[in-house]
């Protein structure tokens, strides 16, 4: 389904003004976020990227997603190369993002999805139809015509998995989701996510997160990124069978040199 090969993603140092100002011929300083990339996500697999603040793991996410193409390297999404065919690529895939300002919080769920429906050329009655599906399968039935503003965090998070799923792509990107929750919201969002996104609408998840309850809860697979490059990707059983816990099988590949 996700075939990354040799890919290697670098970033130009933006000049100072009193660079551009002195030196207005200097070549830009170039940045390695990832090198020498390497994995293969089959279909309906439920992987946690994990690892420090500024590994890569947003950049890696980005780059399957479609919204960053490599500086090196070749990757492809059902076949579909994301440089040479993006927009077929993307299609596949959905963001779920755990940001404060992903929606306009003076209109109401019901019409924010239907701006990024309208924006991802969706409309009429089979958007109508695809909104409520998706509204009651998140159960935000009773608050889908209240506006975001008077959302909580696990309500605003719920909606934005309906605006990830709204295009019905094969993958879904998850990041943090259970983060700002409560335990019993905590709870109730990794069953919505395991049991009716993963087992029932059996959709691929990419979950990127720093909590490792969170790995053991929603993922059987974990892809750890350390200095822009994979230093583990293993399967979860096979993790604990080497380590006492997920704690110790972090602060191991983290720490090693």
């Amino acid at each position: 389904m996700i075939s990354i090969k040799n890919v290697h993603m670098r970033y130009p140092v933006p000049k100072r003004y009193r660079e551009y100002l002195f030196h207005p011929f200097k070549k830009l300083k170039w940045v390695t976020a990832l090198h020498e990339i390497n994995l293969e996500i089959e279909k309906g697999e439920r992987i946690a990227f994990l690892g420090p603040n500024g590994a890569g793991k947003t950049s890696l996410l980005k780059l399957i997603g479609g919204l960053l193409l490599p500086s090196e390297g070749t990757l492809s999404i059902n076949g579909y190369n994301t440089y040479a065919n993006n927009s077929v690529a993307r299609k596949s895939v959905g963001f779920v993002m755990n940001e404060e300002r992903s929606f306009y919080w003076r209109l109401t769920g019901i019409e924010n999805i239907k701006f990024y429906g309208a924006l991802d050329n969706l409309e009429g009655k089979s958007l109508n139809k695809k909104i409520d599906e998706l509204i009651s399968l998140v159960g935000l039935e009773n608050a889908a015509h209240k506006r975001v503003a008077t959302y909580s965090s696990g309500m605003k998070q719920r909606l934005a998995i309906v605006r990830g799923l709204l295009t019905d792509p094969d993958i879904l990107i998850l990041d943090e989701p259970t983060r700002t929750l409560d335990p019993l919201s905590a709870e109730t969002q990794i069953d919505l996510i395991v049991k009716k996104i993963h087992t029932d609408l059996k959709k691929t998840l990419l979950i990127a997160t720093h909590r490792l309850e969170e790995v053991s809860a929603l993922c059987n697979r974990v892809c750890l990124i350390k200095q822009g490059k994979i230093v583990s990707n293993e399967n979860l059983t096979t993790i604990l069978e080497k380590y006492t816990s997920l704690g110790q099988y972090y602060r191991s590949c983290v720490l090693q040199d």
